[in-house]
């Protein structure tokens, strides 16, 4: 069967950001999958629109990049997203893909990063990898933009399986430990905003001036992303500043590693047989 791949992403409009993360990650698919048709769908319809209107590019909703797929003979499709957790925005891409998986012959959707708890050890691995000699002795603080997953309500359907872990970035934390002692999630909102974090640190790390390194939590982020963690990394970077923190500010998504992408391609072996 003629196989199709989607990767789902908020989108952006910074080509560099998005040749950096989207489009590197569609290459390394095509590099393992070079038989499949390859192509990229937005969920932000206000960056559809702005591509459209400023470059004439016409990058699709998940809808019309299937349709597309079914047209070009796709009988086999696997829907690859660069979600973090299992929260509403994975659950409406589910349920859009939902209501058109009926014209293929199978469809499978990847699970967001961090599903189950051998993603959050692997996560927190990559995070060690990536920025363990960056933060040193320092302190590593990883923020997401929500906490919330959708398991306290969420029922089984073609694509889910029962749910079972519903407090991932808790774990992560736990995980991230055992690679860099002194560090933390927190999140733009929920139980564990930035705020309590700061508490936390203020009780256990008495120097003045300790060092922090901030990374955003989201595969695509910078300075002229469209998504609210970037929106707000600034104000997060000063509000550690205004506390005393001398701050490392990482302003690059998570999708610029080969670490992380790695775990994205694992999860996509999973759906295709």
């Amino acid at each position: 069967m003629k196989q199709g791949i989607i990767v789902v992403n908020h989108g952006t409009t910074d080509l560099e950001t998005r040749q950096r993360t989207i489009e590197d990650f569609m290459l390394s698919i095509k590099d393992r999958f070079e038989d499949a048709d390859v192509i990229a769908a937005y969920t932000d319809g206000d960056v559809r629109k702005r591509l459209r209107e400023e470059t004439g590019e016409k990058v699709q909703n998940l809808k019309a990049a299937m349709l597309s797929m079914k047209e070009n003979g796709v009988q086999s499709l696997a829907i690859v997203t660069t979600d973090i957790l299992e929260d509403e925005e994975h659950k409406l891409i589910r349920e859009e893909a939902r209501g058109i998986a009926g014209f293929f012959n199978e469809v499978g959707i990847s699970k967001p990063l961090i599903s189950e708890p051998i993603d959050a050890e692997l996560t927190a691995r990559a995070f060690g990898s990536v920025f363990g000699e960056l933060v040193g002795d320092g302190i590593l603080i990883v923020v997401a933009k929500d906490e919330k997953t959708i398991y306290s309500d969420a029922e089984p359907d073609i694509f889910s399986s029962e749910p079972s872990f519903p407090k991932p970035l808790e774990v992560l934390e736990e995980k991230l430990k055992t690679h860099i002692p002194e560090s933390y999630v927190a999140s733009l909102r929920g139980s564990r905003r930035l705020y309590k974090v700061i508490k936390e640190l203020a009780g256990r790390v008495p120097e003045a001036g300790k060092r922090v390194v901030l990374v955003p939590m989201e595969f695509v982020a910078g300075e002229e992303i469209e998504n609210e963690l970037s929106n707000e990394y600034n104000g997060l970077v000063q509000r550690l500043i205004d506390e005393g923190y001398d701050v490392e500010p990482v302003f690059r998504g998570l999708g610029e590693y080969d670490d992380f992408q790695r775990l994205y391609m694992r999860h996509l072996y999973e759906i295709i047989r």
